[in-house]
């Protein structure tokens, strides 16, 4: 994903449990071919679910993901092809605007719009090789529709503070398979100390960074 001057792109080094789900257009057409390629790369000996339906969940999620326009988004799914977990990630910031702290930012890291923490969020400031970040976790209580029921998720959030950089990078990864709660955390905090930014040439086309491998 690109900073929103488009000077640097935001990357990581990506293994073969995250699938790459960013819409550049944004149509359903795209959402299908990419779900078509991903589908592709499942062994179909260890597929639990038909290809038919795992394509269409596919294509659901992408254009879920990218309703929002983020500047990257993925997923994490079992090789029987059980989805587990997904994530988006933003760039903020604004020609002339200097980016809030950590502590001016708090707030806005403890948001989760209609989801509320269901205990205290486990907050932690760490230096990660691009600059410092705040990790969040916590578990989220979300009223369904209608007042029918409560979802219960859990959430990593990461917000990173590039050294030299004016924007703050946000991931996000949720997922509601509480049962592999350690299994997931585990992949995002693996993953985030591999984030690096690369220099666009000035005139380049900037892209939006390296998509995640297949499975």
């Amino acid at each position: 994903m690109s900073d929103p001057k488009g000077e640097y792109v935001v990357d990581f080094d990506f293994d073969g449990n995250w699938l790459g789900l960013t819409l550049h257009e944004g149509t359903r057409e795209e959402a299908e071919r990419i779900a078509a390629d991903l589908v592709d790369h499942f062994n179909p000996l260890e597929l639990l679910v038909g290809k038919s339906h795992l394509h269409q969940e596919l294509a659901d999620l992408a254009m879920s993901l990218n309703k929002e326009d983020p500047s990257m988004a993925c997923a994490v799914y079992s090789v029987g092809g059980e989805f587990l977990a997904e994530m988006v990630g933003n760039c903020y910031g604004e020609d002339g605007v200097q980016r809030p702290s950590p502590d001016e930012w708090r707030s806005q890291l403890l948001d989760w719009g209609n989801a509320k923490p269901k205990s205290t969020p486990e907050v932690t400031e760490l230096q990660l090789p691009v600059g410092h970040a705040v990790r969040v976790q916590a578990v989220l209580e979300e009223k369904r529709r209608f007042g029918f029921g409560r979802r219960l998720s859990e959430t990593v959030r990461y917000a990173v503070w590039p050294t030299g950089q004016d924007e703050v990078i946000v991931i996000d990864v949720d997922w509601l398979a509480m049962h592999r709660s350690d299994e997931l955390t585990a992949l995002v905090d693996e993953l985030m100390p591999t984030m690096h930014l690369v220099p666009v040439p000035p005139g380049a086309d900037d892209g939006t960074g390296t998509e995640p491998e297949k499975p």
